[in-house]
């Protein structure tokens, strides 16, 4: 990397010779004696790392002053850096490197000279090519023949009329304006991209608004996807008039070569990646070989683009389609270069795009004409997906919502528009209008649609879907949910422990949860539970079959007694719970059991606590339409197939939630194998309790004890309680001479029974009695299950 040779560069316009000095390339240090008349700006490589530095952190300075707003980063990221002047005369910054801020001190003339603007645009191209990349492994191309017909017109329709809106209009308006048949092209292809719906903005939108797996979500990702496709099909047909004009033998070698690319990745390439699959043991990484050979196919497909008449992120984008999504391939490809490429080169390649708008020099009619055709393409867009959402009644908030959705933009836009510049297609007045109108629609669409749109809003109108208000001889739905296979065990258990018999059968879901990596759209996978023979079962099972397997066999043994059915979804874990309480809604079950998010070893010392199996926890016991269970599985108790005699208990201190625990053991006591030992603390001093409340327990207890009055397996004991370490001491009580303690929550009720326990509370969302339990102070290894009861509508 050695210095470069100072060359003369001739205008010829004004018959003048100038010299330029080109960067060196790495200073020989601050303390060097050659260095002591240059500053480090005068050298390529410390300008890039000064210019990475500035853009990230003022980009996160201005998104955490915008979060409030409900602005994505995409608008901070391009705000950070639209300026006044040209990039080649780069004199004051626009927000954060204006004259308000920094442009005071003149860090933008410094940090951003004419010459720095190749290396950094070439490092971020290489970035955003890596992110299209990386975009085209995360999805799931098969999503375009599962989509149903609804996605199919939205998607295809949202593109279409305003495509065919801006280009009537363009054609209609030419003849006569004279001023506008030059720009005829160029306004074209902007009305073109104005109408396109791009997949990755609309996938990391969805992310940010955490609706990604939510019933909107999902639709708007099928017809975004529609959409995105049929806008390439497209773009690849006209590349030949891109860059060829009018020679049509060239223009038909394009489209030709663009073609056999495509079908080189799907017969050859996909197979190579199939392979690597095959060869990489489960449980294994990836050989780092596999991978390099990988990053250097991205750049040979980025050259190909360029030799091909595409932009340069179409051969990484096709390229990554290839990919098999998910483990090992594709998760471990998103997790090595996700977070370099979106996390740090993708801002570095907008503020590029920000210093590239030219807002000052805007024509004043140039401008009026493009405001109109930007406009033009988003009324039609908003007004074709909203007319064929209303055709198919959904609700008008919704229909509101998902239009705004598809009309979204962000970086595919923004990489479509700096290609357009670089090839002369669009000039500097356009380039810069589109810049602004990606910075204007992005920054309304996000807060309008996160007011608009709720999932929660779906569970709020459903009522009295719970294990009291179902009949005690008539089926009983739950789902059970598991993150590992270290819960199957302890549901299991569960379940058997619940009565299932031909009269009040059991309906179990079996709902694994797996957090959505190296992919960019969440599914709701279906097990087919009937294919039970062993020669139909993969040889090779992953995790979600391990599991599923195991529920399977717990079918096959029960004579009919439980009847399965199983599931996975893999969506992000900050909002699976949006996947659970949909199936809970679908299948209208009144049970939901999640596992405790801390696994105890043999010993029964903590193993690990996962925080992200907690916020799961959380929401679903904040939003869910039904009862939630928490189970508190210590690992240590047999199947109660294979014991004699199962000893559970039960500790009521009164509230909706204790009746639902009663309700449930109420099923169980019903079993011969069961022992129902029931324990109703009473507070000395009652004159505070409410006396409805009170009267819907003591109805509750009558309904547990009347059936059973000659059940000698059920005991039934009420005590006095004087203080709070009476009630502990009879919690230990019951603690120890039983397999299974339920509890009701109780969250947020307060009692003289419980008073002062609260101080030392560990989780909280159990409750105070199923915080006591689950602490670590109660050495005793027994399963615990805290029940929520979802009554009301919220």
């Amino acid at each position: 990397m050695g210095d470069y040779v100072p060359q003369p560069v001739w205008n010829m316009a004004n018959a003048t010779v100038s010299c330029t000095f080109p960067y060196r390339t790495v200073s020989k240090g601050f303390f060097n004696e050659m260095s002591k008349d240059m500053s480090l700006f005068d050298f390529g490589l410390t300008t890039l790392m000064f210019q990475i530095l500035l853009i990230y952190f003022s980009t996160q300075f201005l998104q955490f002053i915008l979060t409030p707003l409900r602005q994505p980063k995409v608008v901070s990221q391009i705000l950070v850096h639209l300026i006044n002047e040209s990039v080649l005369d780069v004199e004051q910054g626009g927000v954060l490197l204006g004259p308000v801020f920094f442009g005071k001190f003149q860090i933008a003339t410094i940090m951003f000279p004419i010459m720095s603007g190749i290396p950094m645009g070439s490092f971020a191209s290489v970035g955003v090519m890596l992110f299209q990349f990386l975009i085209g492994v995360k999805m799931d191309p098969f999503i375009v023949l599962r989509s149903g017909t609804k996605a199919m017109a939205i998607g295809f329709l949202s593109l279409i009329v305003p495509l065919l809106l801006s280009l009537s209009t363009n054609i209609l308006l030419s003849p006569s304006f004279e001023a506008l048949k030059p720009l005829q092209p160029a306004l074209t292809f902007a009305g073109a991209a104005q109408s396109m719906t791009a997949f990755p903005v609309i996938s990391s939108l969805l992310t940010e608004l955490k609706i990604l797996n939510s019933e909107l979500g999902r639709l708007a990702l099928s017809s975004a996807m529609i959409s995105d496709q049929t806008y390439n099909i497209l773009t690849m047909l006209s590349s030949g008039y891109r860059v060829q004009g009018k020679n049509n033998l060239l223009a038909l070698y394009a489209v030709l070569g663009a073609l056999v690319y495509v079908a080189a990745v799907i017969f050859i390439v996909r197979p190579v990646f199939i392979w690597m699959i095959k060869q990489t043991p489960e449980g294994e990484p990836v050989k780092e070989m596999y991978i390099l050979l990988i990053l250097l196919l991205v750049m040979i497909s980025g050259l190909l683009s360029i030799i091909l008449g595409q932009h340069i992120f179409f051969g990484p984008f096709i390229l990554g389609l290839a990919v098999p999504d998910g483990p090992p391939l594709g998760m471990t490809l998103v997790n090595r270069l996700d977070s370099i490429s979106s996390g740090l080169l993708v801002p570095l390649f907008f503020s590029i795009s920000g210093l590239r708008t030219n807002i000052a020099e805007l024509d004043s009619g140039t401008l009026w004409i493009l405001v109109g055709i930007v406009t033009l393409c988003l009324v039609g867009k908003l007004s074709a997906a909203m007319l064929t959402t209303l055709y198919c009644k959904m609700p008008f908030r919704d229909s509101l919502s998902l239009a705004l959705i598809m009309s979204s933009k962000g970086i595919v836009e923004m990489a479509i528009y700096n290609s357009w510049l670089d090839i002369k297609i669009i000039d500097q007045n356009i380039f810069s209008v589109m810049v602004l109108s990606v910075v204007v629609i992005a920054g309304v669409v996000t807060p309008l649609v996160s007011s608009l749109y709720d999932p929660a809003r779906k569970y709020a109108g459903y009522i009295k879907r719970t294990v009291q208000h179902t009949k005690l001889d008539s089926e009983l739905r739950i789902i059970a949910c598991v993150y590992e296979q270290e819960n199957v065990p302890g549901i299991i258990n569960l379940l058997e422990a619940s009565n299932p018999c031909e009269q009040s059968p059991l309906d179990v879901h079996a709902l694994h949860l797996v957090e959505l990596v190296g992919r960019a759209a969440p599914i709701l996978i279906t097990h087919h539970m009937w294919k039970q023979k062993s020669k139909q079962r993969s040889a090779n099972p992953s995790r979600s079959e391990h599991i599923i397997n195991a529920f399977r066999y717990l079918n096959e043994q029960s004579d009919g007694a439980i009847a399965v059915q199983g599931f996975t979804a893999i969506s992000p874990f900050e909002t699976i719970h949006d996947d659970i309480c949909m199936l809970a809604l679908d299948k209208k079950v009144p049970l939901i059991i999640v596992p405790f998010h801390k696994q105890w070893s043999a010993d029964g010392t903590v193993d690990s606590s996962k925080v992200a199996w907690r916020t799961i926890n959380r929401n679903v016991l904040e939003l869910a339409p039904c009862s939630v269970a928490v189970l508190i599985d210590r690992g240590s108790t047999a199947r109660i197939a294979s014991q004699s005699v199962y000893h559970v208990g039960v500790i009521f201190l009164g509230g909706p939630d204790d009746r639902e625990v009663l309700a449930y053991a109420k099923r169980m006591a019903a079993d011969p194998k069961i022992r129902l030992h029931v324990v109703r603390l009473i507070p000395f001093d009652d004159a505070d309790e409410n006396e409805w409340q009170r009267m819907l327990d003591n109805e509750a207890i009558k309904n547990l004890i009347s059936p059973n009055v000659h059940n000698e397996r059920l005991v039934y004991k009420k005590e006095v309680v004087q203080d709070v370490e009476q009630t502990a001491a009879l919690i230990r009580e019951v603690e120890s001479s039983n397999d299974l303690i339920m509890v009701g929550r109780r969250f947020g009720v307060s009692s003289t029974l419980t008073d002062g326990f609260t101080e030392w509370s560990e989780c909280p969302e159990l409750g105070i009695i199923g915080d006591m339990l689950a602490s670590s102070d109660f050495g005793n290894k027994i399963t615990v299950l805290v029940v929520q009861q979802q009554t009301v509508a919220k």
